[in-house]
């Protein structure tokens, strides 16, 4: 009993803390937003590269959003990295509306070892002009102040590189099979103001958002840019890691100023997450099965705890507790993305849902079987 009641004790408190950590990098979102730092008609130049792979289904829509901004020094270049589908076509026809708009087209084949697209923003940034540079996902779409957004939260924070965890969309009841529990474990997992305060490279300390990053250009090329986790399949947590081990400060925020939609449908969902679900576990097969073990001990367990309590006439007191947690904390980060609160309910299908895209994801590492966009991912290319 003495057993039973201390991890009960160890449960609550554990999914408390996690709580706690969720408020906590709300309230450093507001305290980052308020430090803000206004800018005029000196603002920097801004380069907005944005690489693109098999996007013609997006890509109108993200630079479209890009060229609406009201930012007063800014120019858009978008690669079209090898599509096999239109992307090439939209862009053109984009910037013959558009003179801001410049387009790089890359044949060239990728190397073995090499992430698709991290070599395709080096190139854009090797293209770039500006002071600062925005990497954006062709599926992201854009506010009309989320250059300055970004560039003011930079500058006030004192950061060279500035990323954020954009609004998601999710167009269909397969992505909400996992995209918001996915979301829950980030804000959980990782502490944006460890991130900001902490210097050093520490484990979960130094991470970025892909979706939209902003990288003062002096501090990417002394890191050596992209071409320097070249080999990463996780290139935005690598690229905050480089930046972090070159004496930089970086910040991780929240951006209401941009969304994006990840993926479209179960079968696209499953495979987009499946590509670095492993690695994000270091690759390693004794941290996956703890993540495994930790989702079910204290996720899943104690709501069918609770539930049997609730019908047998002995309410278990600790479960209930504990699944009001779980389910108040998923709440508030499927919010916290643009989602209905009651997508926040779903996490016992969600989390059952990850744990079989990171089976999957371990059975491509281990069987070479790994696609995405049209690729085979052997090694670390990855689109």
């Amino acid at each position: 009993m003495a057993l039973v009641d201390g991890w009960s004790s160890f449960l609550v408190v554990t999914l408390a803390i996690g709580f706690v950590n969720v408020l906590a990098n709300f309230a450093f979102f507001g305290w980052a937003s308020r430090r803000a730092k206004s800018i005029g008609d000196d603002a920097p130049l801004v380069s907005v590269l944005v690489p693109a792979r098999n996007e013609a289904h997006n890509i109108a829509a993200c630079i479209g959003s890009l060229l609406a901004q009201d930012y007063p020094s800014f120019e858009v270049i978008a690669l079209d990295d090898d599509s096999t589908d239109a992307t090439g076509a939209v862009l053109e026809r984009l910037a013959q509306d558009d003179p801001r708009l410049r387009i790089i087209h890359n044949h060239q084949s990728l190397p073995p070892g090499t992430n698709g697209k991290s070599r395709a923003c080096q190139m854009l940034a090797e293209h770039a002009h500006g002071e600062w540079l925005l990497f954006v996902d062709a599926d992201t779409v854009h506010r009309a102040d989320s250059i300055r957004a970004g560039v003011e939260r930079a500058l006030g924070l004192g950061v060279a590189l500035f990323s954020v965890i954009p609004r998601q969309t999710l167009g269909s009841w397969g992505e909400r099979l996992f995209v918001p529990a996915g979301f829950a474990l980030i804000y959980n997992c990782v502490s944006p103001w460890r991130i900001y305060l902490e210097r050093r490279p520490r484990p979960f300390n130094a991470a970025a958002i892909g979706q939209y990053l902003l990288v003062r250009r002096d501090a990417y090329f002394a890191a050596g840019g992209h071409h320097a986790i070249r080999n990463q399949i996780l290139d935005d947590v690598a690229m905050g890691k480089s930046l972090k081990q070159h004496g930089y400060r970086i910040a991780l925020g929240d951006g209401d100023w941009v969304r994006c939609r990840m993926y479209r449908g179960f079968g696209e969902m499953v495979a987009g997450f499946s590509k670095n679900a492993f690695s994000i576990l270091n690759g390693s097969l004794v941290m996956s099965a703890v993540f495994i073990a930790a989702c079910v001990a204290m996720f899943l367990m104690p709501l069918v705890e609770a539930i049997v309590g609730a019908t047998s006439g002995a309410p278990n007191w600790a479960a209930t507790v504990a699944v009001a947690l779980v389910g108040a904390n998923f709440v508030l980060v499927s919010r916290r993305i643009g989602q209905p609160w009651w997508v926040g309910l779903l996490y016992p299908v969600q989390l059952a849902v990850g744990i079989g895209i990171l089976l999957n994801s371990i059975r491509w590492r281990y069987t070479g079987q790994a696609h995405w966009k049209g690729r085979a991912l052997t090694g670390s290319a990855i689109r």
